[in-house]
């Protein structure tokens, strides 16, 4: 006999492992995903963000963006935000709901700074101007103040998609309960 109980908690075994390979492998499909939030009009605004942290036991993701980003008005105003991931390779498709939250802690901030200043993504944290701003002169960099600022986003739930010519599988995983669904 079968067992469903099994299988599911293996898939969502499977599916906290892939996200935790997604942040070492810059390959991997679920290395971006589709962020959306509410702007200030209450109007979606989706873009695409590069997963930094996966915490699996605390049911939290992680990205790093530039705290005077709009994103980070939107989400202060309105933290529910959806989140999309798909990897071609696996054809999986991750939907999650999730609360987003600002890091306030200052030496998690700045042990992530000390690795992320030697690559050459720390200009992206180091700009005067702020980013979606017009460009008044090019290249202007302030060296002795990074912008950097963390994302980590409280998972509410998550919408596992799997598309085979087998046939199609879905769960959801929602305060601690993994269900199929009809695809």
């Amino acid at each position: 006999m079968h067992s469903y109980s099994n299988e599911l908690e293996e898939i969502q075994s499977i599916i906290w492992h892939e996200l935790q390979c997604a942040i070492s492998n810059r390959q991997h499909g679920w290395r971006t995903m589709t962020l959306a939030s509410l702007s200030s009009d209450d109007l979606p605004d989706a873009r695409t963000v590069v997963l930094r942290e996966v915490h699996p036991v605390e049911q939290q993701l992680a990205i790093y963006t530039d705290k005077r980003s709009p994103k980070i008005s939107q989400m202060t105003q309105h933290p529910n935000v959806a989140i999309v991931f798909w990897c071609s390779r696996l054809n999986w498709q991750l939907r999650i709901q999730a609360i987003a939250n600002t890091c306030h802690n200052p030496e998690r901030a700045l042990r992530v700074w000390q690795h992320v200043r030697d690559t050459a993504g720390a200009q992206d944290y180091l700009s005067l101007q702020a980013p979606s701003s017009p460009i008044k002169e090019d290249g202007l960099l302030c060296e002795d103040n990074n912008q950097l600022c963390i994302i980590d986003f409280n998972i509410q739930s998550i919408d596992w998609l799997s598309l085979s010519r087998e046939g199609h599988r879905r769960t959801k995983i929602e305060n601690g309960q993994i269900t199929w669904l009809t695809p």
